[in-house]
């Protein structure tokens, strides 16, 4: 009896902590009864008028740039997850105060959605949102936002989109896990031999020329070769656009003035 009362408030569009308030149940056993409950139209329009951060949420069903720019993030250095409270989160993480303004941005842009919070510390910055909206619109294109989950794969829909998804994902890898070496060499990595080998293949397009190497711990690494071709080509890719270097003898430097100044050096321009 109880578990229909449940289902019917959430039908009608009341917020889990309306129900839990109302019926005198625990936030757990409600979260799990309305998890796979789809509100219907007139039930989305009383959540939607709710106090809080789905108050004006908005979707955008079909993939552009700046939501594959997102998921692409969301990806390489961040979570999409369900914490202890039974919380739909969405966090990023990144030591680059551009590339969190730019995540920001994309977030209101796509879902007209500000941070629930924002972290500052010392090295980095963490933002985060709550919406079970959003969380179960991300993951009809993964299966998985960790790329140490076997599961983890990135979807055809990018992988055989536009040239500019492709570009945007090479973009968010090199930027959230890349580096240049103070010999000016270029390394980019995640834990998955799947995800690495989809990787390799969208570098292969865009005539990025590499090698592949996995270790014993799962970790997989691209390395370009560093010649002027390959050099030219990933500045010309914008791969370093917003990114910059947390340690180190080039400490607080944006990666792509390290990268330019390597090329200008051993190509003496």
């Amino acid at each position: 009896m109880i578990k229909q009362k449940i289902i019917k408030l959430r039908k009608e569009g009341f917020s889990i902590r309306e129900i839990c308030k109302k019926l005198n149940t625990s936030y757990g056993t409600t979260q799990r009864t309305c998890s796979a409950i789809k509100m219907p139209n007139n039930g989305l329009k009383r959540y939607s008028k709710l106090n809080g951060l789905t108050r004006n949420i908005l979707f955008k069903d079909s993939l552009n740039e700046i939501k594959v720019r997102i998921i692409s993030n969301l990806l390489f250095d961040g979570a999409v997850y369900v914490d202890k409270y039974y919380h739909y989160s969405i966090m990023y993480v990144n030591s680059s105060k551009k590339l969190i303004s730019q995540f920001i941005h994309d977030m209101k842009k796509i879902y007209n959605v500000m941070p629930s919070s924002i972290e500052n510390h010392p090295t980095y910055q963490r933002v985060k949102y709550l919406s079970k909206y959003i969380y179960d619109d991300l993951f009809k294109y993964l299966i998985s936002f960790s790329t140490s989950d076997v599961n983890c794969e990135i979807p055809h829909i990018i992988l055989n989109g536009k040239k500019s998804f492709k570009q945007i994902i090479l973009q968010a890898l090199w930027e959230n896990e890349g580096s240049v070496s103070y010999e000016g060499r270029l390394v980019t990595g995640v834990k998955s031999l799947k995800v690495i080998t989809q990787l390799s293949k969208l570098h292969n397009e865009f005539g990025l020329k590499h090698s592949m190497k996995c270790r014993n711990d799962g970790m997989c690494y691209i390395y370009l070769f560093t010649t002027k071709e390959n050099y030219k080509k990933f500045i010309d890719l914008e791969l370093f656009l917003r990114s910059r270097i947390t340690k180190g003898h080039n400490k607080g430097k944006e990666k792509i003035d390290a990268l330019k100044e390597h090329f200008n050096k051993k190509f003496c321009l």
